[in-house]
């Protein structure tokens, strides 16, 4: 069985770029997406770094991390990455799911992307 799967990736031209200012917004739909997708969230901290600035936010998960930093003023740009691991039970679905749901969220014009397979 795996043990776990990290996927790294960067969105060029967020078209929903409310999303990438807004921390409220930000932090209630990555919340949301974790828990619906039956991970567990242990800690969690954002930072919006100015009133049309960025915003870097942290979840650490029982499984592992999920982390995004957000730069509006460089073109809507984002970078993402999750991981999670557990030596009983493969999360990679819920992972991808998570990540397909913040692809759908920002709405990138370009996207690239890395996906790890941890053994």
């Amino acid at each position: 069985m795996k043990k776990g799967i990290h996927i790294i990736s960067n969105f060029f031209g967020c078209r929903n770029g409310e999303l990438l200012v807004n921390e409220k917004k930000l932090k209630k739909f990555l919340t949301n997406s974790v828990r619906k997708n039956k991970l567990t969230i242990l800690k969690e901290y954002f930072h919006k770094f100015g009133k049309d600035d960025g915003i870097t936010g942290y979840l650490l998960l029982a499984e592992s991390h999920v982390s995004i930093h957000t730069w509006p003023e460089r073109d809507n740009y984002l970078s993402f990455d999750i991981f999670v691991c557990n030596l009983n039970k493969d999360n990679t679905k819920n992972a991808k799911k998570i990540y397909k749901e913040v692809i759908k969220a920002f709405k990138p014009r370009k996207k690239e992307q890395k996906i790890l397979e941890r053994d």
